[in-house]
């Protein structure tokens, strides 16, 4: 069982502590976050790059990109 992690995010002034879980996939992870009532999973490419991948389907609105550039800084802050 995947363990709940708090992530404080700052975005335009607002705090967010969004729930993230840890996914393992094989010798690497993802990064499943809750955000806006979406499922954003967020992964290493090549590069070293978080890449992120919108689990939505492009249903309903989009997680602003600020908010998704929010995120990324405050892990790579880690």
């Amino acid at each position: 069982m995947n363990e709940i992690i708090m992530l404080p995010v700052e975005h335009q002034g607002e705090s967010f502590e969004l729930p993230l879980t840890i996914v393992p996939q094989g010798y690497t992870y993802q990064l499943h976050i809750e955000v806006e009532g979406k499922t954003l999973i967020l992964e290493k490419d090549d590069q070293g790059e978080y890449r992120v991948i919108d689990m939505s389907g492009g249903e309903g609105e989009k997680v602003s990109k600020g908010l998704i550039a929010a995120i990324v800084a405050t892990l790579e802050a880690l």
